[in-house]
């Protein structure tokens, strides 16, 4: 439908709403026909969960983890079925999981299964776990910090999300101390402040790495197919082009930093031209902050996919 190629971007936890996914499933019988499999799946009432909530359920990472990668698989075959393809896909964190479906690389299905085992094991690991943004602060300040506490336990960067935002991750009462002290700094250098995330783990932290270490036997029971097209990973900024490679990069990606900003500068250099969120806005945000002038366009809702199909249409 358009010459511009483009990058199918699908973004990761945290993005659960109650109400997502309803009024995809209200309007077309291709979303219903996929949330029955979904259900049908999993063994959940993924509907009940996305469209009702309460709130505190859909965000327990072992619900919030199918119901992401479900709507945002539903938005991608709805864009697909219109002529709406991408040229690279990528995805953050979990969303990585969506993209692996949109690439031909999994089966749907499969990448629902493997997502329930994903978020059963993250949801198993011991110890107390926590995230915080960090944001407009001197990659070198924030180093000092990190080696700071460092020396008192786990704690680490687990997301670069921009060149003005990374998130660390690790032990809880040293990620609480870290922010704290960011935030309540006087010193004249000061300009960075911290969000602690609404996250149930030290995701992307040495902390997930008995996950990491049974999904990797999970993972080895999957059959990946080579992607359709290229799929830029999280963990090395690079695209994947042998199906081997999966299994590995889907077990490091647990424990190591999502190197998002970098992934983006990649999917520039091999020419993407739009990059198109599925399923959320936070992402588009992301691509702004770290590729200015890039054209970007996200489908939330509906009304989103016919404004973007009516654009697409004009280039």
């Amino acid at each position: 439908m358009t010459g511009k190629k483009l990058a199918f971007l699908f973004p990761g936890q945290g993005t659960q709403r109650v109400g997502m996914g309803e009024s995809f499933y209200q309007e077309y019988a291709e979303a219903r026909e996929l949330f029955a499999e979904a259900e049908e799946v999993l063994g959940l009432p993924l509907r009940r969960y996305c469209f009702e909530g309460p709130a505190g359920e859909l965000t327990d990472t072992r619900i919030a983890q199918p119901a992401i990668v479900t709507v945002t698989f539903i938005i991608f075959h709805l864009l697909q079925k219109k002529g709406i393809t991408p040229s690279f896909v990528a995805g953050h964190s979990l969303g990585e999981y969506t993209a692996l479906a949109a690439a031909g690389i999994l089966p749907f299905r499969e990448a629902l299964l493997l997502v329930r085992k994903r978020a059963e094991l993250m949801a198993a690991v011991p110890g107390e776990g926590g995230m915080a943004a960090v944001l407009n602060i001197a990659p070198g300040r924030l180093e000092e910090l990190l080696t700071k506490y460092k020396r008192e336990g786990l704690i680490e960067p687990a997301n670069f999300n921009s060149p003005s935002q990374i998130v660390v991750s690790g032990e809880k009462r040293l990620v609480l101390q870290l922010a704290e002290e960011i935030n309540t700094s006087t010193s004249t250098e000061k300009t960075g402040k911290a969000i602690l995330l609404e996250v149930s783990g030290a995701f992307h932290s040495g902390m997930m790495r008995p996950a990491a270490e049974e999904l990797g036997k999970i993972l080895a029971g999957f059959n990946f197919s080579s992607p359709a097209v290229p799929l830029v990973a999280n963990v090395t900024a690079e695209a994947v082009t042998a199906a081997g490679d999966f299994p590995g990069l889907l077990t490091k990606q647990l424990y190591s930093p999502v190197l998002w900003d970098k992934s983006l500068r990649r999917l520039e250099d091999m020419g993407a031209e739009v990059f198109l969120e599925i399923g959320g806005r936070v992402l588009t945000g992301l691509v702004k902050k770290t590729l200015p002038g890039a054209k970007t366009l996200a489908v939330v809702k509906p009304e989103d996919l016919k404004k973007v199909l009516a654009f697409l249409k004009g280039v």
